[in-house]
């Protein structure tokens, strides 16, 4: 792994497909969480830190894709040790317009983790 990951803001599960732009290839991936200054992009073939890269998304909560700019500042290889974890690459968003991180907000927002109900004796 390379990089610090440091987070500041509330992070939640995402599951979408994601459009990512380099100066040598448009791919699709996914998106594994997201948070308003960053998401984790699942792929095992991370861009190196520090690279600047285009993002286009949708949240289930917009109506049009969220474009984006990001920064990678970790990545994560894969590990037959742990196969349940994911490769990757977490980036930050660089300047954001305040209307897309009012949109990614309101998504953590809207998120209710499941509430766990211990079954009662009789």
């Amino acid at each position: 792994m390379s990089g610090v990951e440091n987070r500041y803001q509330p992070r939640v599960s995402l599951k979408v497909e994601i459009g990512i732009h380099t100066e040598t290839n448009f791919y699709t991936g996914f998106a594994m969480n997201v948070s308003a200054g960053g998401i984790f992009i699942a792929t095992h073939v991370p861009a190196k830190v520090g690279e600047e890269i285009p993002l286009s998304f949708t949240l289930p909560n917009s109506p049009k894709p969220i474009e984006a700019v990001g920064v990678v500042c970790w990545y994560r290889e894969y590990n037959p040790l742990y196969p349940e974890t994911h490769p990757g690459m977490g980036l930050k968003f660089k300047e954001i317009p305040e209307a897309v991180e009012k949109t990614i907000d309101d998504y953590i927002k809207n998120i209710r983790e499941p509430y766990f109900h211990p079954e009662e004796d009789e």
